[in-house]
């Protein structure tokens, strides 16, 4: 079994992919054409044996649709549990009451890791399911599962962060502020809410001052360069497809969660003769559409990548924050600063 080997960076769509399942309504959503429908294939065994023929630590992640809303959810939980050296990230929107899941095997052992995404546009009723976000966040704290809470650098939701934070920080829940990129022109962008093109690349703007230097203080140097600033990817050597693979729900295998066209793809895993990558790729999109691309595209202005995941989410292995009381922003003091002129 793998001991030393990174583990394998898996995005989990055991369910469907962005357009499937989900409970919240997000204006903002990348899942264009939603169908909300669920996609779990029911036959868990298939795919425990699958990875398991892939001889790596795994760490699964579970994104795309509401997970503990959806279909075969449980079954994947329970047989990622029965394996020692697989951990599961959950990105969620954490309103689904987590007690059975911290019965689990993963949230006993300290192999259970929560991103809960707070979207106060998504759902019927702000203060109510506020409430239940707060409350299921504290039954997780409890029970002393890795967490970190998300929220969307969206404009017409900035005005509502500061309230929001407030009670983040004062309870110790780590918190990143995540740009959300899209061109599509029925939909208003996050953190790059107008595409400027420029030499074939996007541009972030349309932000105040305060806003763009609450999302600067708040993220670490390789996130400012390739989620803000927008380097090119393009041609950087990456680990896709060699130690992180994204698996749809019907097993075809893709390189990431930013390359999942055909071109893209390496393979079914349910195939007994799939196999990974056994060397770096070259990056094939300019833009690297989220912060697990930091854990696997090099550039040595920012060191080699981490030989191993810590037992944590992965954003906040990106940004290097630890949990701890207080959490330790390394530029708290400017953060706080242009959190008090957001309030203005």
């Amino acid at each position: 079994m793998a001991t030393t080997e990174r583990q394998l960076f898996v995005f989990f769509q055991f369910n469907g992919d962005n357009k499937s399942f989900c409970n919240q309504h997000c204006p903002i959503c990348y899942g264009h054409d939603k169908t909300f429908l669920h996609y779990w294939n029911g036959d868990v065994d298939k795919w425990e044996k699958a990875f398991e023929r892939l001889n790596r630590d795994i760490y699964f992640v579970m994104s795309y649709g509401e997970a503990l809303g959806s279909n075969g959810f449980y079954e994947c939980v329970e047989m990622i549990g029965r394996h020692p050296n697989w951990t599961l990230c959950i990105i969620t929107n954490n309103s689904y009451n987590p007690d059975k899941l911290l019965e689990s095997r993963l949230a006993q052992e300290g192999r259970l890791f929560i991103t809960a995404c707070w979207h106060p546009l998504g759902v019927d009723n702000c203060e109510t399911a506020w409430e239940n976000f707060k409350e299921n966040l504290l039954k997780y704290q409890k029970a002393r599962v890795p967490l970190n809470v998300s929220y969307v650098w969206y404009k017409p939701q900035i005005h509502l962060f500061p309230k929001y934070f407030d009670w983040l920080d004062k309870h110790n829940f780590r918190v990143v502020v995540r740009r959300y990129v899209d061109t599509h022109s029925a939909f208003k962008i996050p953190v790059i809410r107008r595409m400027k093109w420029f030499a074939g690349k996007s541009k972030l703007a349309d932000y105040t001052e305060a806003e763009r230097g609450f999302l600067y203080s708040l993220t670490c140097d390789k996130v400012r360069k390739y989620g803000l600033d927008l380097a090119s990817t393009l041609g950087k050597p990456c680990s896709a497809g060699k130690d992180m693979v994204l698996v749809k729900y019907d097993g075809t295998a893709t390189l990431c969660a930013c390359c999942y066209g055909r071109q893209d793809r390496i393979g079914n895993i349910f195939n007994p003769d799939f196999k990974l990558k056994e060397h770096l790729t070259k990056c094939p999109t300019n833009t690297c559409g989220g912060d697990f691309g930091m854990l696997h595209f090099e550039d040595s202005e920012f060191g080699a990548l981490p030989k191993r995941l810590g037992k944590d989410n992965f954003l906040m292995l990106v940004e290097d924050t630890p949990q701890s009381s207080p959490v330790k922003y390394e530029h708290r003091k400017e953060m706080l600063e242009w959190l008090e002129k957001l309030r203005c």
